[in-house]
């Protein structure tokens, strides 16, 4: 199953922290421009944050259940790469969903 579909389902938020003009950030600003409005086309109430700051550190960060955090920071990645990790966040929630409950 894509990670697009089960992305509403498996955690709460995606949430992509990023520099509007740093080359670090580039590969994460690509990510959301590739994927953001997918996303939100196939799940419209799921949580996809996006959050720009000047010199932030590009994070991508995933909410499960009971408010549990994951959060890795992918900087100089390319978007192919944030596909990837988002992926396996989205693969991570059925293990961390059962073990929080």
């Amino acid at each position: 199953m894509s990670w697009k579909r089960a992305i509403g389902s498996k955690i709460r938020e995606l949430r992509i922290v990023c520099c509007q003009t740093s080359a670090h950030s580039l590969g994460a600003r690509q990510f959301v421009t590739k994927n953001y409005l997918d996303v939100m086309d196939n799940h419209p109430y799921f949580s996809f944050i996006v959050r720009e700051c000047k010199n932030a550190q590009p994070t991508v960060m995933a909410r499960y259940d009971y408010g549990v955090e994951r959060r890795l920071p992918v900087e100089h990645m390319s978007s192919d790469d944030i596909e990837t990790i988002v992926e396996e966040l989205i693969n991570e929630a059925d293990e961390i969903n059962s073990y929080v409950a």
